[in-house]
């Protein structure tokens, strides 16, 4: 091939290249949100190890929201054990970092993270239920009505049992559903 014809054919594919770059910037809203997912979900199956705990996990997986409210959830667990035994464990680093499955029976810590910082100044409550099979609810422990201005609500109680809780978080006087937040939890399963 002589030079002037490598010369030809090296512009001819830059200006397929060029024109293939601007087809595929322009149409991208056509193409880009299904390859983007598609990517994500390579990511997640082949790359990215499963979070086990909260704190290996996003913000966003530890979330909890109402139409009006979020707030993020962690729970500090303690599994029943020897070390445990016999009254309250005031050292966090004793504790597992878990968001709403907790993988056995033994002490929690609930910290409840207001997103919004105006919500700080309002009274927020906390409740600890235990679903029983019926599907009614006995209230274990609370936290009464208070403005929380650092915007951390912590709840301490034991969880006996393995099977369903329902930790709610309640904003100002938490009569409707849109000031409430709901958190199911599940204990050994």
């Amino acid at each position: 091939m002589s030079p002037n014809g490598r010369m030809n054919l090296m512009l001819f594919l830059a200006v397929v290249v060029i024109a293939a770059g601007n087809v595929g910037a322009f149409t991208y809203s056509l193409w880009g949100p299904s390859f983007s997912l598609y990517w994500n979900d390579f990511l997640d199956a082949h790359l990215y190890r499963p979070a086990v705990k909260a704190g290996d996990r996003t913000i966003a997986n530890c979330l909890k929201v109402s139409d009006f409210y979020s707030a993020r959830l962690t729970t500090y667990f303690l599994g029943d054990s020897d070390k445990s035994a016999g009254g309250p464990t005031t050292d966090l680093s004793k504790y597992d970092e878990y968001c709403d499955r907790v993988p056995g029976t033994g002490k929690v810590i609930f910290s409840v993270t207001l997103m919004e910082k105006d919500v700080r100044s309002q009274s927020v409550a906390l409740a600890f239920y235990k679903s029983d099979a019926k599907g009614g609810l006995e209230l274990l422990t609370s936290v009464p009505s208070k403005p929380h201005p650092a915007g951390f609500v912590t709840l301490e109680s034991s969880v006996d049992h393995k099977g369903k809780y329902l930790l709610e978080l309640a904003f100002g006087e938490g009569k409707s559903e849109e000031d409430r937040i709901a958190m199911p939890i599940s204990v050994g399963q």
